[in-house]
């Protein structure tokens, strides 16, 4: 069987995304198996080039400058496979973290397309699809629908209108903001403390506050303006010793990060952390 894993991105997040696809490729065995790590660069896509000023959340148009851009793009891997095989999908705020992860390709997924952890109701950050069953998921069609009001945004995102049987994936392969020795794949979900942003100003849309009881609006609610540290010493530390590795392999050239320093993608004291 044909396998292929597709990491999500845009402009701000491309060098996590090449951090994440060399802790595939490496700690995660992808490359001694060969198979192949992809990035898909959002701003690179015809159909989201379309989509730029169009309807997609809370009433307000759909643009790149959003941290989170990238996120239907997650849809595009079966089409990309021609349809054929298995693809692994990933954030590119999600990085390898304890070794081989070349099983959740040839895990027993019974009748099922889709295999993704539970979330309200499905997490769809990381998936793993069977895509000869996914012959309608065409990107450009999804987006007209969400332009077009017939379908939302979260009904595709959150696979809510999938009429594809979904098989719950361990929250160890996502394991959101949580290092054990467990652990598949650490996801930074917070984005308000990915530990590469620290310090720099906030560059993503906060999702609106529920409404207190359920219908009265609340307008005035406070949200830093900073990416805050993150609570977990030991991620911080996972990721700067991730990022050193790459450095040190070649995977991320250190000229790339000093100018995703000086366009505030990446915390300016990054070098000094790698150093310390």
């Amino acid at each position: 069987m044909k396998y292929g894993a597709f990491i999500q991105s845009n402009t701000q997040q491309l060098s996590g995304a090449k951090l994440a696809k060399y802790a595939l490729e490496t700690r995660g065995g992808l490359a001694a198996r060969g198979i192949p790590v992809s990035i898909i660069k959002v701003e690179d896509v015809p159909e989201f080039r379309a989509f730029v000023g169009k309807p997609y959340r809370y009433g307000k148009p759909y643009g790149f400058e959003d941290l989170q851009s990238f996120t239907l793009t997650r849809f595009m891997p079966p089409e990309l496979m021609g349809f054929e095989g298995r693809a692994l999908v990933i954030d590119p705020d999600i990085f390898v973290a304890t070794g081989d992860i070349t099983s959740i390709f040839e895990m027993d997924m019974k009748s099922a397309g889709i295999a993704a952890c539970k979330k309200n109701p499905w997490d769809t950050s990381v998936m793993v699809l069977e895509c000869a069953k996914l012959p309608h998921w065409k990107i450009g069609e999804m987006l007209t629908d969400i332009a077009s009001g017939k379908r939302t945004y979260e009904e595709i995102a959150q696979l809510r209108s999938e009429t594809v049987p979904i098989q719950e994936l361990p929250r160890v392969w996502n394991n959101l903001d949580t290092l054990t020795p467990e652990t598949k794949m650490l996801h930074t979900t917070n984005r308000l403390t990915q530990p590469w942003k620290t310090g720099l100003p906030i560059d993503f849309t906060f999702n609106p506050v529920p409404k207190l009881f359920g219908v009265i609006p609340r307008f005035w609610v406070r949200h830093p303006t900073r990416y805050q540290p993150h609570p977990d010493k030991n991620i911080e530390r996972f990721f700067v010793t991730l990022l050193k590795d790459a450095l040190e392999a070649g995977a991320v050239a250190r000229t790339e990060i000093e100018a995703a320093v000086a366009s505030g993608h990446i915390r300016k004291d990054i070098f000094a952390l790698i150093a310390s």
